[in-house]
């Protein structure tokens, strides 16, 4: 019993802040990649370059230094009150900053060196009342229930759900010059990462049984390194062919978990020990600067979130009780997602004064979520989702005292705003489903689920970008 309790609580702790962070798009790092539709593999030579593609910092002259902050805003929409209710999440905030720095060390060989995030996400559903819906199903006329019908909702006391999470890397690289048409880049990523989450969940499903509680849980962790690749191909003076890779990199994720494994008993602080994979990654693109005023960039990129041993098909735990009353037990928590791409255009013009440039751009990807696993702090599974409009501004300004130094002063701004919705119908709710990476089974939208997956229902999710970048580059 006490080992399936623990089992339970880890399950309700860890389920869902890890699910939060399934955003296949991050690529926060500069203003101008944001404006051009999170595009930049290809174009851009500024310090960013050591994330976006190591290989185009030797657009760098002598010394050059980003710092960039974005501000990502989520707004969610889910089936949170049971089976085809919905529930609109407040406006969760995520402030994603950046900073890079690069030099000339050689006349082939810049070096550089940032600190960046990946990926950030914050949501949080407020004064929730009837968790999940009935406890046995049915019409959420939750006032109307009497001893003698069905069980009612578990929870009429309203609930705060609070998710926060973030992966960010610490990352040194250099760029190489073998030939006037021809770059080569390199970077070594330290990864790290923060969760936290204050939750009200069915703890109780590992034990056949409908027993909801408090769940509060923190977690952290640095990964072990990994590298980055990238080139750039200069087969025309107007042309550039140019592709990145990302090696996949784990991180050791430990903290706590503070919840109550019987109601009605006072809650108890427990070790939790977790891994969290970034997966491989690639990223392609062609540009063409038309002219010294117009640039177009048409890029794709790839996130391996479904691979078998380096993706995101589930979670392992480990949980332990400090105090030696519990035993140690290890946890298999679904994700299920599956591999993600996404197609980007920028454009950008740089008006004849030189002093301000346009930048448009539009993404088109998929979620790495399935419908199967769906639940309602993650993205939904739909097909694709399109950036109904990213733009930005650049403003230039000279050394008046250098007139050898262009473009020393450097300020971008943009913006970007993402919708993707899905309504599902009862096509999962009810049915068997394998675990992904194991032979074991769970029924989905039950009492079965710690976090139920799959219920019917109305899925968005509406995001909001808001940047900008300083650089000075000489």
């Amino acid at each position: 019993m006490k080992h399936r309790l623990l089992t339970a609580c880890f399950l309700a702790s860890l389920l869902t802040p890890a699910l939060a962070s399934a955003n296949p798009e991050p690529t926060a790092y500069d203003s101008r990649s944001i404006g051009m539709g999170l595009t930049g593999v290809t174009y851009l030579d500024q310090p960013a370059a050591l994330v976006m593609n190591p290989a185009n910092l030797e657009g760098i002259g002598k010394l050059g230094f980003t710092i960039n902050f974005s501000a990502l805003m989520v707004a969610q929409r889910a089936p949170v009150q049971g089976p085809n209710t919905q529930v609109d999440s407040g406006l969760g905030f995520g402030p994603l900053p950046s900073g890079f720095i690069a030099g000339r060390i050689a006349p082939r060989v810049v070096f550089a060196g940032g600190i960046y995030i990946e990926t950030g996400y914050g949501s949080s559903f407020e004064d929730v009342v009837c968790l999940d819906g009935d406890v046995v199903g049915g019409p959420p006329d939750y006032a109307a229930s009497t001893p003698d019908s069905d069980p009612p909702c578990t929870n009429l006391e309203p609930q705060n759900l609070d998710v926060s999470f973030f992966v960010g890397e610490f990352s040194a690289g250099f760029s190489f010059r073998a030939h006037e048409k021809f770059l080569l880049g390199l970077a070594l990523r330290l990864p790290f990462s923060k969760q936290t989450a204050d939750l009200y969940q069915n703890i109780g499903a590992a034990l056949g049984s409908s027993f909801y509680g408090k769940v509060k849980n923190n977690l952290g962790g640095m990964g072990f390194p990994s590298l980055r690749f990238g080139f750039t191909i200069k087969p025309h003076r107007k042309v550039r062919v140019s592709a990145m890779y990302r090696m996949y990199s784990k991180i050791k994720l430990t903290g706590t978990t503070e919840t109550a494994l019987v109601p009605g008993t006072d809650p108890i602080t427990l070790d939790a020990e977790a891994d969290w994979n970034i997966p491989h990654a690639i990223h392609f693109g062609v540009s063409y600067q038309a002219n010294s005023h117009l640039l177009l960039a048409f890029e794709a990129r790839a996130q391996f979130h479904g691979a078998e041993k380096t993706g995101n098909l589930n979670q392992t735990v480990i949980a332990t009780d400090p105090a030696g009353n519990l035993p140690t037990t290890s946890i298999v928590v679904p994700f299920g997602w599956q591999n993600s791409w996404s197609a980007k255009i920028g454009f950008e013009y740089r008006f004849t004064k030189d002093f301000l440039a346009l930048r448009l751009g539009t993404n088109i990807a998929n979620s790495a979520t399935t419908g199967q696993f769906a639940q309602y702090f993650t993205p939904p599974p739909t097909p694709f989702m399109i950036s109904t409009g990213s733009a930005g501004l650049g403003f230039y300004w000279d050394d008046r005292n250098d007139s050898s130094i262009k473009d020393k002063y450097r300020l971008d701004i943009a913006g970007l705003f993402s919708i993707t919705g899905k309504t599902f119908g009862n096509e999962y709710i009810g049915t068997e489903a394998i675990i992904p990476g194991t032979s074991d089974t769970v029924i989905l939208c039950s009492d079965d689920q710690v976090v139920r997956t799959g219920c019917p229902g109305n899925y968005r999710v509406m995001s909001f970008w808001a940047s900008a970048s300083f650089t000075l580059q000489y």
